[in-house]
């Protein structure tokens, strides 16, 4: 088996792995289109951009560790039992073979690990706001299609200031960033894709000048294979946020009904106004992990066969629910409790009441929703509404 074939065998199975684990947990996820044609090793940037961002979306939803998966076990295994021993030592860069975990012995072959699957370290994550939007100038002359096969839509570009062009003073040229180490006087300014515009520069230009250059991002946002060269290669640059940012803890929590009567309560009051007040609390008040503003809450009534659900989103709480109650004397109420209200983001959904097996009985069975659902089953109940409401 020729180079190519034998590495667009190991791309394939690299990319069903990628696919199993955003199908399993959820993600949306879709594989870009490989166009290469020369011979290939069976692994890109491509490819390594995409198992890094399924590894981010895992981490965001709390899951660091799928070493317990059988299937994805197995499907690792069969990967690297058929690597060479040079072949082994390259693909660890994937990140999703740990090196450390796999041994060869002295007659030179490879020995499966106990455990298979280790997670690579995520890349914190900032907040970002995009500042421009442009076509890439003078790509025409830097050979732009020696390279357009290994460009994508989402990679990372460089942004390097050419401080000593002599036609334009304010110019920022745009490389991969792997032919850009960071220094620009040393930069060899014939590997680049092109220019940020004349008319578009003098700001990029400006923040580089001040040192910004680790504020600002910038990758592909289109490409069109077809278009003149002034058309034809656009990109996106990004100001971040100094600081890494938390990830948002949007878990769902869950509110469960087995009242006919304060079921009907409750839709009535949702038909009516649109939103509904709840007072919550325990003793002693600090132990109950009770909703904030803007937490989601699934309003659930279940029956033998069908299920009904409400996602709402708490609006207010405290003193802020004033404008909602008909009654404040209800919010100066001396005991443990706190005021709620709660709007209709989504519903009311119906489904088979079969198809929320994940909510254990001890979840479901809770009269506050003073919890929030572990992360994987707080995606399956949102993706359950979700579907129901497209389809």
């Amino acid at each position: 088996m020729d180079i190519m074939e034998k590495g667009k065998g190991k791309c394939k199975i690299l990319k069903d792995i990628r696919s199993y684990i955003a199908e399993k947990y959820g993600l949306s996820y879709n594989s870009l289109t490989c166009s290469h044609q020369d011979d290939c090793l069976g692994t890109c940037t491509q490819s390594n951009v995409e198992l890094a961002y399924i590894l981010r979306r895992l981490e965001s939803m709390g899951i660091t560790d799928i070493r317990q998966d059988e299937t994805l076990s197995k499907m690792v295994s069969n990967y690297v039992s058929n690597l060479s021993i040079p072949e082994l030592l390259r693909e660890c860069a994937l990140g999703i073979i740990a090196p450390s975990n796999y041994i060869i012995d002295t007659e030179g072959d490879i020995k499966a690990p106990e455990e298979d699957i280790t997670m690579q370290e995520v890349e914190p994550q900032f907040q970002r706001r995009a500042i421009l939007k442009c076509a890439v100038a003078g790509i025409g002359f830097h050979d732009i299609n020696d390279i357009w096969d290994e460009l994508y839509v989402g990679a990372k570009l460089a942004l390097v200031r050419e401080r000593n062009n002599k036609y334009d003073k304010n110019a920022v040229a745009i490389a991969c960033t792997g032919d850009y180490d960071g220094n620009p006087d040393d930069f060899d300014f014939n590997f680049i894709l092109g220019y940020i515009p004349r008319a578009q520069n003098h700001t990029i230009a400006a923040m580089l000048d001040m040192g910004w250059e680790n504020l600002l991002e910038a990758e592909i946002s289109e490409m069109k294979d077809h278009a003149p060269y002034n058309d034809r290669l656009h990109i996106t640059v990004y100001i971040r946020s100094k600081e890494p940012v938390e990830p948002k803890d949007d878990r769902l929590r869950i509110m469960y009904f087995d009242n006919e009567g304060e079921w009907k309560d409750f839709t009535d009051v949702i038909w009516e106004k649109g939103y509904s007040h709840y007072r919550w609390g325990g003793c002693p008040p600090w132990e109950p992990d009770l909703p904030d503003k803007g937490d989601k809450v699934v309003f659930i009534h279940k029956k033998e066969q069908k299920t009904t659900l409400y996602l709402m989103m708490a609006i207010a709480t405290g003193d802020g629910c004033a404008p909602y109650v008909d009654d404040e004397e209800e919010l100066h109420m001396v005991d443990n409790c706190t005021s709620y209200v709660l709007t209709v983001v989504k519903g009311p959904v119906k489904v088979n009441t079969d198809e929320l097996t994940f909510l254990s009985r001890d979840l479901t069975e809770r009269w506050q929703p003073d919890f929030k659902l572990e992360k994987q089953a707080s995606d399956a109940l949102l993706k359950i509404i979700q579907d129901y409401l497209a389809g």
